[in-house]
């Protein structure tokens, strides 16, 4: 991964991550964000373990965090965080969102009210949150915005077996949604991506790893995908130097599980 100080080209920005306590994505682009110059604003609804990375990357890095405890479909709170996130650093230049929540089970006995959690949280609170950040973008005809979605937007659930038709929806939903914010706001200079995740190793990975085995073999890559890999990826596309030319896209990172036609 972009060693810590290599370039700091996001320099001064605002960077806003969601799932911000999450070891596995969320703490460690927030940490890299920090190395690279940033200021960070992260939120997640696991208290501690949002306040150990903030903390961690206090301490190692110097950055300014702000860090907020919340649950992201929660509308008030979210729209607090925008404003106190403008009053104390300034109106947010890279939006990051990697919050999410999945139900397993099969549509035949899938649980409306999970229908309703899932989409809210994977999908709803992006929008809610592209519409906060979007007017100060525009006035400033700066701003970039990265959706984390995942192969189950194209596929649907990539291991049949167990079911998640209310997460590979919202995802599916989220690539459009990418698309759209492109368009919209695209002639003012402000970019909208995505990037669709296969397999990433992770400590809930790790805990079921005899079952997506399967998966990993008939990845032609034959491995899990890294956090690093992740983070490169979001790098790449939050730099307006190394993919200032590329909008409503969406970067497959599955180790060719999944390939688009």
């Amino acid at each position: 991964m972009t060693q810590p100080g290599a370039e700091r080209e996001f320099e001064g920005k605002v960077v806003l991550v969601t799932g911000g306590g999450g070891g596995c994505i969320g703490g460690p682009t927030a940490m890299f964000f920090a190395q690279q110059g940033a200021h960070v604003v992260s939120c997640d609804m696991h208290e501690r373990r949002l306040r150990e990375w903030a903390e961690k990357i206090r301490k190692e890095t110097g950055a300014k965090v702000l860090d907020f405890h919340l649950d992201i479909a929660e509308r008030d709170k979210v729209a607090r965080m925008i404003d106190e996130t403008e009053r104390t650093l300034g109106p947010v230049d890279i939006l990051i969102c990697n919050a999410c929540e999945n139900k397993l089970g099969k549509i035949v006995s899938y649980s409306v009210d999970d229908w309703d959690r899932t989409i809210d949280v994977s999908l709803s609170a992006n929008f809610r949150l592209a519409r906060h950040v979007l007017p100060k973008m525009v006035e400033r005809r700066s701003g970039n915005i990265i959706n984390v979605a995942s192969i189950a937007a194209w596929m649907g659930d990539p291991n049949p077996r167990d079911g998640e038709p209310a997460y590979a929806a919202a995802k599916a939903a989220l690539l459009s949604l990418t698309r759209n914010i492109a368009t919209e706001v695209g002639p003012v200079g402000v970019r909208c991506n995505a990037i669709a995740l296969g397999l990433i190793w992770s400590r809930f990975v790790e805990k079921f790893a005899s079952q997506f085995q399967p998966m990993i073999d008939a990845t032609p890559l034959r491995r899990y995908g890294r956090t690093e890999d992740v983070i490169e990826c979001i790098a790449f596309l939050a730099s307006d130097r190394r993919s200032g030319f590329i909008t409503g896209e969406s970067i497959n990172v599955s180790g060719g599980f999944y390939m688009r036609p």
